[in-house]
């Protein structure tokens, strides 16, 4: 591979099955020419910033997961479109907005988000350098338990999720990028599975309920403060009187809204939303480290049997099963 005006270093580590490209240059055109075909960006719009224009990108990667950097000295406006993989990023220094169903987010230095996935998004960065993690979809909905599964994109995660997150970059980057030393197929395999956890766990999920709330009344929204309440709480010790309060309905209100939209008294919604919870941990979980009974109490669930019937009835195996089929 060639670039005119850039320094490339290309690198194939056949055993490992990691790939290595670093390029560097000042030819706007290359550098438009490279991020076009590598990150999808459609439409490009470009002002010089200064005489000297520098970009560079490096990368290292598998068919699981990437690790990249990349600087680009101008002003961009463009569009992009990704489909097969959850890209998160952030901005290590300049600017960058992002813009997905008419809303416009600004990117905060070292803060990362998940971008849309699915639909295009509108871009627009100034002298921005940017880290960027790029996760497979199939194998992140895989280890979701979820085909359907995706992220709800442009949102900042809790500091929890914060923490998580640089704390997994912080342990597993240097070994990635390593290219001096294999990296064999179990090794790499734990580590995208390390990085896909970490984003599962503190990146905010777009939940299929949302869809199930059509309509755009004063009703709707009260209802669906009420549902992401539960999403948000369910393995808290909470009941209809703290759903019916943070969705600004009285008790008889929430019953009469939940009965009437999904035909689910408050009871009903909050077990499956904690079965759904128990669920998904039971597929992430390590089973020489949590147990059945740990994630059932967890989530409210202080009968084992009860839980396991419930959960049978729900999804068609006992909660071991689901423990013992993680992928």
């Amino acid at each position: 591979m060639s670039v005119v005006g850039s320094t490339v270093v290309p690198m194939h580590d056949r055993q490992s099955s990691r790939w290595f490209r670093r390029l560097a240059g000042t030819d706007v055109d290359d550098a438009l020419a490279f991020f076009a075909a590598d990150y999808g960006l459609r439409t490009p719009t470009v002002r010089r910033t200064s005489a000297s224009t520098k970009w560079d990108f490096a990368g290292v990667g598998d068919g699981r997961m990437s690790l990249r950097t990349s600087r680009l000295g101008v002003d961009l406006h463009c569009e992009s479109f990704v489909e097969d993989a959850f890209v998160i990023a952030w901005v290590r220094s300049g600017s960058s907005t992002m813009t997905a169903g008419g809303e416009s987010v600004d990117l905060e230095p070292g803060v990362p988000v998940v971008l849309p996935t699915e639909s295009v998004y509108e871009i627009h960065q100034r002298d921005v350098a940017l880290s960027v993690v790029h996760l497979d979809r199939t194998f992140v909905t895989g280890l979701a338990g979820d085909p359907a599964f995706t992220f709800d994109p442009l949102r900042r995660p809790s500091a929890d999720g914060m923490r998580l997150w640089r704390s997994t970059v912080q342990q597993h980057s240097s070994r990635w990028l390593d290219m001096d030393h294999e990296l064999d197929e179990l090794a790499r395999r734990d580590i995208a599975e390390a990085f896909s956890s970490a984003a599962l766990r503190a990146f905010p999920q777009r939940a299929s309920w949302r869809s199930s709330i059509a309509g755009n009344g004063p009703e709707h929204e009260r209802l669906r403060r009420a549902l992401e309440f539960v999403h948000a709480h369910a393995n808290e010790a909470i009941g209809t009187p703290e759903i019916a309060a943070a969705a600004g309905l009285s008790a008889r209100g929430l019953q009469q809204s939940l009965r009437r939209h999904l035909d689910q008294t408050p009871g009903e919604l909050l077990r499956e939303v904690r079965l759904e919870g128990a669920h998904t941990d039971l597929r992430r979980a390590d089973r020489d480290e949590l147990s059945v009974a740990e994630i059932a109490r967890s989530w409210g669930f202080g009968h084992l049997g009860r839980f396991s019937a419930a959960y049978r009835s729900r999804f068609g195996e006992l909660p071991s099963e689901s423990l013992r089929s993680r992928v």
